[in-house]
């Protein structure tokens, strides 16, 4: 179920995030993929997706982000959540992806067929485009 959790502006505030999260364990969502984050922890969503994985059972996906760093981003640093790294198609490690202890797995995410606005389609990259075959997988 799509749910949507970002202005048109494409801002997403973490409280958004946390509703959407347990709007969509609420409503019986087993696998979540959230493939957008930031740099700055935040108690609310921590807490809903706690929620989401122990309540109700839901596995929580996220994208590692992009800025070739091992600072953590959130969601994906929460240690409830399955953090997914970006890979090339030599199976290694995307020049953009970030990295760290923290991240559980890394999937494709280079030159990924992908749709964009407007109706045309093509290459891009980005761990969030890994973070949708690893949600796929736990699906």
């Amino acid at each position: 179920m799509p749910v949507k959790v970002m202005q048109a502006s494409g801002v997403a505030n973490y409280s958004d995030i946390a509703q959407g999260v347990l709007y969509s364990a609420q409503k019986g969502a087993k696998v979540i993929n959230l493939s957008l984050g930031g740099r700055s922890y935040s108690s609310a969503l921590h807490t809903a997706i706690q929620a989401a994985t122990g309540a109700y059972g839901a596995v929580v996906v996220a994208g590692a982000g992009n800025d070739n760093t091992s600072a953590p981003f959130y969601p994906a640093a929460y240690p409830e959540v399955l953090a997914v790294a970006g890979t090339t198609q030599a199976d290694t490690k995307a020049s953009f992806s970030d990295y760290g202890a923290w991240v559980d797995v890394s999937a494709p995410a280079v030159a990924i067929t992908t749709t964009f606005m407007g109706g045309d389609w093509g290459p891009a990259d980005g761990t969030s485009f890994g973070t949708a075959f690893v949600s796929g997988l736990a699906g």
